[in-house]
Parts: C-alpha cells; structure tokens; sequence
C-alpha cells in the first residue's frame, strides 16, 4: 500500500509539473516595437562673389613691405615704402567674398590653405600669399532645419613686396572647401 501512495503522490507532483510549464514557456521570449529615424539635410554649396586682388601697387625703392587686403571689409595697407595706385590693369583691390547655402541652422567649417603663391606673368618669380578669413570655425547657417540658410564670409591676406620684386602681372589661385560638422 505504502508504494501505491507513493506512486499516487509522485504523479500527482508530475501532473502539478506539467501544469505549471506552459506558462514557463510563455515567457521565453518577448517583442517591442522600435523607432527608425533620419534627418535629411540639403548639399551644402560654395559660391564666390569675388577674387582677392592686392590692386597695382608701386615697390619701394630700397628695402621691403607689405600690402595687406582685410579679410572683414576689403581695404588695402601699405607698410615699409610701398604705395598703391588705383589705376592701372588690377587697381581694383579687395578681398575675395564667398556664400554659404546648405541646410539652415545647420553647423560647417570653412577650410583655406595658411598661404600659397602667385607667379609672374611671362616668368618664374613667385609671391607668397598668407590669407586670412574673416570669420572663425565653426559656423552655422542662418535659418531652421528644413529651410535653406546662408553666410556670406570673406577672404584677405598679405604679401611681401621688396626693392627686387620683379615688375609685371602675378597670378595664382587657392581652394576653399566648405563642410557640415
């Protein structure tokens, strides 16, 4: 009799097992629904308004100077003997000035080279150029996300001019590359 009431209370136990493991196996596994989300922006663009132009200037008749350009609003400084003319093939001096389009409220930097050259016409003679910019990094663009925004920037430098700098037209050319952040 006592193995018959064993075997009764052990499948009783297996039954109490079996029922208690559907509801085990309802929790193994569990779902949720999840977001996907993009923000579209419009290409940022680079127009020029302008070139850089240093204007004619006259070299000094001993030693050297400078002629600067200003990078906020365009003027022209002479140092060390040089003087500037407002005649002649390049007498119109300013700085280089560029617009900025993209996707509004939206912030860029602004990349130029420290310097670069120009050559002479018909020659091999160089001038460095050191620019400067008339705006720090990084920028942002006027407006909101979703409308178009702008900035407009400008470009200067300086360069040497001595006793010996060869007469005639110098040349060269520099990038500027703009970048959302």
């Amino acid at each position: 009799m006592q193995s018959l009431k064993t075997l009764a209370i052990a499948a009783a136990g297996a039954v109490a097992v079996l029922a208690l493991a559907p509801a085990a196996w309802a929790q193994a596994s569990a779902n949720q629904n999840t977001t996907s989300t993009a923000t579209i922006f419009q290409p940022i663009q680079l127009a020029k308004n302008t070139d850089l132009s240093f204007g004619t200037i006259v070299r000094p008749i001993s030693g050297s100077g400078t002629v600067a350009v200003s990078a906020t609003d365009g003027q022209r400084t002479p140092t060390g003997g040089v003087a500037l003319l407002n005649t002649g093939p390049n007498a119109a001096a300013g700085r280089a000035t560029y617009t900025v389009t993209g996707e509004g409220g939206q912030s860029f930097n602004i990349n130029i080279p420290a310097n670069f050259s120009m050559t002479r016409t018909g020659g091999s003679e160089t001038i460095l150029v050191t620019l400067a910019m008339s705006v720090t990094n990084p920028q942002t663009l006027s407006g909101t996300l979703g409308t178009t925004g702008n900035l407009t920037f400008g470009v200067g430098g300086s360069i040497p001019v001595a006793n010996t700098t060869q007469s005639g037209a110098y040349t060269g050319t520099f990038n500027v590359v703009v970048a959302y952040n």
